[in-house]
């Protein structure tokens, strides 16, 4: 009976029917709770479909079976999914030392290698496990990611080129070869490898992602966004969230320099417009380019209700932004340029609060995004009424100004009497101005260093989102 029920299992697994397959498996733990082939079987179950309980699974495998290779592969399955890639390594090592000679092993050690851009040990990995098998599709695959990542793309296309005449109907390395030529810049033969992927498999998500990019990418200036982001993919997460750090901080370095060295202001001020520039396009370049998806075919139907909207709605924001910025350089009001940086802010805050999967994580970082746009708009309201507020203050110190000049004309005609009386009324009107000038100017200075904190509390919730967002998936797998 067991022989059948895991044989049924196994042809279901191969057909793409889990649920299926989930139901012969919990059959037969029901009747042999001890046997360690069933937790192994349902956790790879789990494991394909993303459900809770795959990581128990592999662990009370492994506690039926500790010497068992394949109870500490699931194991390491388990926890890669999760993000637990320490954990991972640890238990798909201990399946090499009790089997050495299989080589998916060293395909899941080079997943994790990749997993945590280690472009290097992750090719090792994969060598050694074509060493084995040098038809090891999982390990054929890696080694393709691992040498794009390094940017040796031509010995990656000989592998992948090598991989599909021998499997020529596997999804994953058409995938992976379209992945490969949007590295090369390539989009329009990344279209048809996504296709034929998503033809063999249609609920691959990594096609679809890819597939999308690739449709954005055959946009010249997206092309050019998605080029930088997938140079910087290379670079482990720490490093990347360093370099847009540290390119933050070069701007606030050029802006408080610029203030200090006048003559070269505008120079520093062509940096910081220029940093803001790619800011704005690596933020919203995807978005507007998928507003303009909707009128494409394929665009349409890859993306979702969500995508729609959220792109949408930071579309028309962008339009706004740019209008406020118009306002602010051509137009007299001074409070459009505040106005573009706030509306700026949100939209990128919205942009990134949906990449965080539905769910509480993503109430926690909206939740953390209104904390801040609360306070944000707090300091706007009171930067406007200082502004309100000091305008008619300048209006009555150029008028201050053409009395002062007034007088100094008609001076010598007045007596001594009337030319004291004069001065002292001018000199209590300049004093009256110049301490509410200064009051103002005090405040101001105030809400532009709160302004600072602000900024980098913004950042700091961008951060948080990333971090959310790798949260809620871990989740939702265990």
């Amino acid at each position: 009976m067991e022989t059948d029920r895991f044989a049924r299992a196994r042809v279901l697994m191969e057909q793409k029917r889990y649920d299926l397959a989930s139901n012969e498996i919990a059959a037969r733990i029901g009747e042999d709770p001890e046997d360690p082939e069933g937790y192994i079987l349902s956790a790879l179950c789990g494991y394909v479909t993303d459900r809770p309980g795959a990581r128990d699974a592999a662990r009370r495998a492994v506690e039926l079976a500790p010497d068992a290779a394949r109870a500490h592969f699931v194991v390491s399955l388990t926890e890669s999914k999760r993000g637990n890639f320490e954990g991972a390594e640890a238990a798909i090592r201990r399946a090499i030392e009790l089997n050495s000679w299989t080589a998916s092993y060293f395909g899941q050690l080079a997943a994790i290698e990749i997993a945590r851009c280690h472009w290097g040990a992750a090719l090792n990995a994969a060598d050694e496990g074509l060493a084995l098998d040098p038809d090891d599709e999982v390990c054929l695959n890696h080694r393709a990611v691992a040498l794009t990542k390094l940017g040796r793309h031509d010995e990656a296309a000989r592998t992948l080129e090598g991989t599909l005449e021998k499997h020529p109907e596997d999804a994953y390395t058409h995938a992976n070869r379209g992945w490969s030529l949007l590295h090369e810049n390539e989009p329009r033969k990344a279209v048809e490898h996504f296709r034929e992927s998503l033809r063999l498999d249609p609920n691959s998500e990594w096609a679809k992602a890819g597939l999308l990019e690739a449709l954005r990418a055959r946009n010249w200036f997206y092309r050019r966004v998605l080029q930088f982001f997938l140079v910087l993919s290379r670079f482990p997460p720490r490093v990347q969230y360093g370099l847009i750090i540290g390119m933050v901080v070069v701007v606030q370095g050029l802006d408080a320099l610029g203030k200090q060295v006048p003559s070269a202001e505008p120079v520093f001020a062509a940096l910081v417009l220029g940093y803001a520039a790619f800011v704005a396009a690596t933020w919203f370049a995807k978005h507007i380019i998928n507003v303009l998806l909707l009128f494409d075919r394929d665009g349409r139907v890859l993306l979702g209700r969500e995508q729609k909207w959220v792109s949408g709605t930071c579309t028309a924001l962008v339009v706004v932004v740019l209008a406020l910025a118009a306002a602010a350089v051509f137009g007299s009001d001074r409070r459009s340029a505040p106005a573009a940086v706030f509306v700026f802010l949100f939209a990128v805050h919205l942009a990134s609060v949906f990449q965080i999967p539905a769910g509480r994580f993503r109430w926690m970082g909206i939740g953390l995004s209104a904390v801040i746009f609360s306070l944000f708009a707090s300091e706007r309201l009171e930067r406007f009424e200082l502004m309100r507020q000091f305008e008619p203050l300048r209006a009555r110190a150029e008028a201050h100004d053409a009395r002062v000049a007034d007088f100094r004309a008609r001076k010598p005609g007045l007596s001594k009497d009337e030319a004291d009386e004069t001065e002292r009324a001018l000199r209590l009107s300049f004093g009256t101005i110049d301490s509410e000038m200064r009051r103002l100017g005090s405040r101001i200075e105030e809400l532009n260093a709160w302004e600072s904190v602000l900024g980098f509390a913004s950042l700091g919730g961008l951060l948080a989102h990333s971090f959310l967002a790798a949260k809620a998936r871990r989740v939702r797998f265990e």
